[in-house]
C-alpha cells in the first residue's frame, strides 16, 4: 500500500510509521480481517441464499427483529465504512499533490465518514416496523427518492462498464504495438492498482447502499421501490463485477496482511 510519511516501512509490521499513522496502518489490518468474516457472512447470505432484489421490507424487517442481527449490520456498516474512508486517505495523499488540495480532500474525507456513519446508525436502531410497513415514515410514497437511488446505480454501472472496455481496448493496443499490457512492473504493481481501484468502487457502492438502506425507515413502498432495481437485467453485471471486486480485495488484502506479519 501507498504511505503516507517517508518514513514507512516496506515490512516488518509497519515498525517505522509514527505517531496516528500507525493506528491507521493498524486499523487497516484488523478490520481486514475482521470484514472477511463479516462481509463473507453477509455476501453468503444477500447474494447466495438470497438474490439482492429479495432483500426487500420483509426481508429487513425479519432481520432487524432480532437484535443481534442489528448489532451485526451496524459493527459491518462501521469497520467497512471506516475501512473505506481511511483507505481513501492514502489514494488523497498519494494523487492531490497540492498541500491545500491535500488538506481539503482529507477534510472531506472526514465529513463524509460522520455523515454516513450517523446516517447508518440512525436507520438501523430508530428503525420502526409498524410505521414503516404501513408507510407511515416520514417521507412514505415519494418514490422519487428510490428512483433516484435506483439512477445512482444505472450511473455506477455505466461507469463500471466503461471502465472495463477502456482498460480491454488499451491492453489490446498496447499488445498489438509490442508494449506492455498496461505499463511495465511486476504482478506486484499490477496487484496494487487493481485492489486500490477495488477499494474505491467498493467504498463508493457502499455509500450508495447506505442511503439506499436508510430508505427503509421512510415506507415499506419506498424501499421496495429502490431495491427492485437489483433485479433489472442490466444492472446484474455490475453487480457481478461487485462481489469480484470484494472477493479480490479480500484475497489481495490478506496477501498483504501476510506479506506484513
Amino acid at each position: 500500500m501507498a504511505s503516507v510519511s517517508t518514513g514507512r516501512a516496506t515490512g516488518g509490521m509497519g515498525v517505522t510509521i509514527p505517531g496516528a499513522d500507525r493506528l491507521v496502518w493498524d486499523f487497516m489490518r484488523v478490520s481486514g480481517l475482521l470484514l472477511v468474516l463479516l462481509v463473507g457472512g453477509h455476501l453468503f447470505i444477500t447474494h447466495y441464499l438470497n438474490v439482492p432484489s429479495a432483500t426487500g421490507f420483509d426481508f429487513v424487517a425479519a432481520r432487524w427483529a432480532n437484535p443481534l442481527w442489528r448489532i451485526f449490520d451496524w459493527l459491518m456498516l462501521m469497520t467497512a465504512l471506516w475501512h473505506g474512508v481511511l483507505g481513501l486517505r492514502y489514494s488523497i495523499t498519494d494523487y492531490l499533490r497540492r498541500p491545500g488540495l491535500r488538506v481539503a480532500g482529507i477534510a472531506l474525507m472526514w465529513v463524509i465518514g460522520f455523515i454516513f456513519m450517523t446516517i447508518g446508525t440512525v436507520t438501523i436502531f430508530t428503525f420502526n416496523e409498524e410505521n414503516a410497513r404501513n408507510n407511515l415514515g416520514p417521507l412514505a410514497g415519494e418514490l422519487w427518492i428510490a428512483q433516484v437511488i435506483g439512477w445512482s446505480l444505472y450511473l455506477f454501472a455505466v461507469v463500471t462498464y466503461v471502465a472495463i472496455v477502456a482498460l480491454v481496448v488499451w491492453v489490446a493496443r498496447s499488445l498489438a504495438q509490442g508494449g506492455p499490457p498496461i505499463y511495465n512492473g511486476d504482478p506486484g504493481q499490477y496487484a496494487f492498482a487493481l485492489h486500490r481501484a477495488a477499494g474505491i468502487g467498493i467504498l463508493f457502492f457502499l455509500l450508495v447502499h447506505i442511503i439506499d438502506i436508510m430508505l427503509v425507515g421512510f415506507g415499506r413502498d419506498v424501499y421496495d421501490e429502490s431495491v427492485a432495481f437489483y433485479g433489472r437485467i442490466e444492472l446484474i453485471p455490475m453487480e457481478i463485477a461487485l462481489v469480484g471486486a470484494v472477493v479480490y480485495h479480500t484475497l489481495n488484502g490478506l496477501r498483504v496482511i501476510a506479506i506484513d506479519f
